[in-house]
Parts: structure tokens; sequence; C-alpha cells
């Protein structure tokens, strides 16, 4: 059981996430140390260590998470050799993002889940969190198509 109110929180945190991340982008490009006092030169000095990076990954991750549901189906490899959503025209190619129906552990299929994913390739497609699974026939959804 997750804890009380965090999905919410997390819902809540959001957009404040992205806020975040236009301010540290107004920082790198805007920000002007001759105009500023030396509190605000050393809290710019901070922000900076923390890099944007972070802050993307987790606003593309929310929104991924909080996403409305698409569509879902089996995959099966296509005429020119790319996995499809089976009666669909969703064709994933490198890059693609998903949610695999899979084991929670990789090891064990006593507790499936939809696991997030993008499907790669190196010689044959594969899946980033699972690269050992087999991808045709696997059960994936996308969300907000």
């Amino acid at each position: 059981m997750l804890r009380h109110g965090m999905i919410e929180r997390f819902k809540k945190a959001a957009p404040i996430i992205q806020e975040l991340i236009e301010d540290l982008a107004w920082i790198q490009n805007e920000f002007n140390p001759e105009h500023a006092t030396e509190e605000e030169r050393t809290y710019v000095m901070h922000l900076l260590g923390l890099g944007s990076n972070c802050f993307d990954e987790s606003d593309w991750r929310l929104k991924r998470m909080l996403a409305a549901i698409g569509k879902q189906g089996r995959l099966i490899r296509n005429s020119s050799g790319r996995f499809e959503m089976e009666g669909t025209d969703i064709e994933f190619t490198c890059g693609s993002s998903c949610e695999v129906y899979a084991p929670y552990f990789s090891d064990e299929e006593e507790w499936m889940t939809w696991l997030p994913t993008s499907i790669e390739y190196s010689s044959d497609y594969y899946f980033t969190a699972r690269p050992d699974m087999k991808l045709e026939g696997a059960l994936v959804r996308v969300k907000g198509r």
C-alpha cells in the first residue's frame, strides 16, 4: 500500500517542478551577477550546482506517470522489421516510450505491473527496462494517445 496522499503530493509537485526548470533556465540565460547582491550570487551558485537535468527528468517522469492511458495491445514485428502494436497504427522505433506488462521483479512473476520503459535497438530491438525480455507478443500500453 502507498503512503496516504503520496500520489496527490506528486500531482501538486509537477507544476512546481516545471517552474523550477524555467527558473534554472532563466539563471543560465539571463542572470547577470553584476546586478545581483552577494547573497543572490551565492544562491545562484548553489542552484547551478543542482543542474536542470534532475528537474527535467522528474518533470518528464511525472507527466508520463500521470498521463491518461491511450492504447494497449500486443507487439508484433511488421514488414519493415520494426515492432508495432497489433491492430493500431502505432509503430515503435528507437526511443519510443511505452509501458510493458512485466513482473515487478525481473526474475519472478508473482506480482505483475506496468513497467515504464522505452524501446532501443542494438542488433535487435529491446526494452531498456528489461533488455532480456522478448518484444514479440509483449503486452504494452502507451499514454496520451
